[in-house]
């Protein structure tokens, strides 16, 4: 399979990668995601250094990728059949993504006040 190389930007750093032609786009999408949470937290909280903001968008998308792991069957699992989603489970998801949420802007608020102080 042939490979293209791209450049990558993340934040304020550029990253050659070499990847098969089908993962492009996949990778344009995960740059843009990537810089589109970072100029959320960025915006959410000013005072934080870049490793922070960094730090804190890793996080979010390996919890991201966690909850989408543990949502959808694996090839190998047979797909179980439901008349329609837990709207109970969805809530409680929710609420507990709300929660890890704040949690965290109150950590970043938090270590922002104190090296502004």
């Amino acid at each position: 399979m042939e490979h293209s190389e791209i450049q990558i930007q993340i934040g304020s750093r550029s990253y050659p990668l070499r990847a098969p032609a089908p993962e492009l786009e996949r990778l344009r999408q995960a740059e843009s995601l990537l810089n589109e949470r970072l100029t959320d937290y960025k915006a959410q909280h000013p005072g934080a250094d870049r490793f922070d903001l960094m730090g804190m968008t890793a996080f979010f998308l390996a919890h991201s990728l966690i909850q989408h792991q543990e949502t959808t069957p694996s090839a190998s699992e047979p797909p179980t059949v439901t008349a329609q989603a837990d709207p109970g489970l969805e809530e409680e998801l929710g609420e507990r993504f709300k929660a890890l949420e704040a949690s965290l802007d109150r950590m970043l608020h938090s270590k922002a006040t104190v090296q502004a102080v």
